[in-house]
């Protein structure tokens, strides 16, 4: 309430000013026309001024009155369109899936794939999508600041009340600089590689993905001379491109250097990763369980 003012007083005066007729007023507010005269009394007797004044056909608006509804009828609509925003805003809430990808194109790709299918068919779901860093996943998930994450399965885990399923089988590669002198041929120079060292992210990133890279290379029939780690998934792909290692990885290390990086396709299935799709087991709404069902039954 302002200076006594209510807005039920706002709504009775904009209906009697837009009607010019107090019974019409009356009858669109559902109120007797008694009520309508006190309360723009009221009105008046709060303001200290005369807005209205009676003819034959009604009545009709002193200049203050005027002045008055020229001022709250932009101010009513506003709010009126505020207060349909929220209720929409609220309805689509149900409809919202609040994802989260780690950044790397292989698994965006992935992503955007299912994510499209999804939105053809189903229109009125808004998906909202958030980058995340590896190590924040699975917190991020957990916490309920994410219905569904999409990651790599290399060093994701179990974890309790999460349920994981892969959604794609993703290509692994031996990478070495395109201007080792060893690169030029078909099959992976694993002569050179024994005395290279093996470049990996930081394992807070990756967990046990040293532990898979160790046994990728004693698969290939060595050990890696030595094992060297970056901050950062860009500075792995700088390291490999600048020949001061090799790299085990997935074909988006080619992102950023194109043909300065030769890959080596491994093709034995005991490499071979997935994208992966994760979600909290327990707590998930019904549109969110369906787009769950809709990625792991492709």
């Amino acid at each position: 309430m302002l200076n006594n003012i209510t807005l039920q007083q706002i709504v009775i005066f904009l209906t009697v000013a837009e009607q010019l007729n107090l019974s019409e007023a009356a009858r669109e507010l559902f109120l007797n026309q008694s009520a309508v005269s006190r309360w723009i009394q009221r009105l008046e007797e709060s303001l200290g001024r005369k807005l209205f004044v009676r003819t034959n056909k009604g009545v009709e608006l002193t200049d203050q009155g005027e002045f008055l509804y020229q001022e709250l009828k932009p101010i009513y609509e506003e709010l009126g369109l505020a207060l349909s925003h929220m209720r929409n805003f609220y309805d689509a809430e149900d409809k919202i899936i609040r994802v989260g990808c780690i950044d790397s194109s292989e698994i965006l790709q992935e992503m955007q794939k299912v994510v499209e299918g999804y939105e053809s068919k189903n229109g009125d779901v808004i998906f909202k999508i958030d980058l995340v860093s590896f190590k924040d996943l699975l917190v991020q998930l957990t916490c309920g600041k994410l219905d569904v994450l999409f990651t790599y399965s290399v060093g994701f885990g179990r974890y309790r009340n999460v349920s994981v399923e892969a959604i794609a089988d993703l290509e692994t590669f031996i990478a070495i600089s395109a201007n080792n002198p060893h690169a030029s041929g078909d099959d992976i120079p694993l002569d050179a590689m024994k005395n290279m060292p093996l470049f990996l992210t930081s394992t807070v990133e990756f967990g046990e993905a040293e532990l898979r890279a160790i046994d990728i290379c004693r698969e290939l029939g060595f050990d890696p001379k030595d094992i060297k780690y970056t901050t950062s998934y860009y500075a792995f792909e700088m390291a490999v491109k600048n020949d001061m290692g090799f790299g085990i990885c997935g074909k988006n290390i080619c992102d950023h250097f194109g043909d300065q990086i030769k890959l080596y396709p491994l093709t034995d299935p005991k490499v071979v990763q997935h994208a992966l799709i994760a979600w909290r087991t327990n707590n998930s709404s019904d549109v969110v369980n369906n787009f769950i069902r809709s990625c792991t039954s492709r």
